[in-house]
């Protein structure tokens, strides 16, 4: 995907019935360029658009198939959550 830099993307395990694409994009996004995305519009939208058009030409995704991009919203952790290790 050289056209779409920054992107990553990784097929789920081909074993389910469904197949799902993960695309993760290297870099933070702000909150203004999120908001114009939900509303189908600004360069983050143009990204995803290159994305969904590089997989398609790939051959990742059908090329009649539809797109769905979810948008989820992370919710900071607190700072002294920080303070403890429990990754053990």
């Amino acid at each position: 995907m050289a056209a779409a830099p920054a992107a990553e993307a990784r097929e789920s395990d081909k074993t389910h019935k469904s197949s799902m694409v993960i695309v993760e994009l290297d870099e933070p996004q702000s909150a203004v360029a999120v908001r114009k995305l939900r509303k189908g519009k600004g360069s983050l939208f143009k990204s995803v658009e290159q994305v969904v058009k590089d997989l398609s030409d790939e051959g990742t995704i059908k090329s009649g198939a539809q797109p769905v991009v979810i948008i989820v919203q992370e919710i900071p952790s607190p700072p002294w959550a920080f303070d403890e290790d429990d990754d053990d």
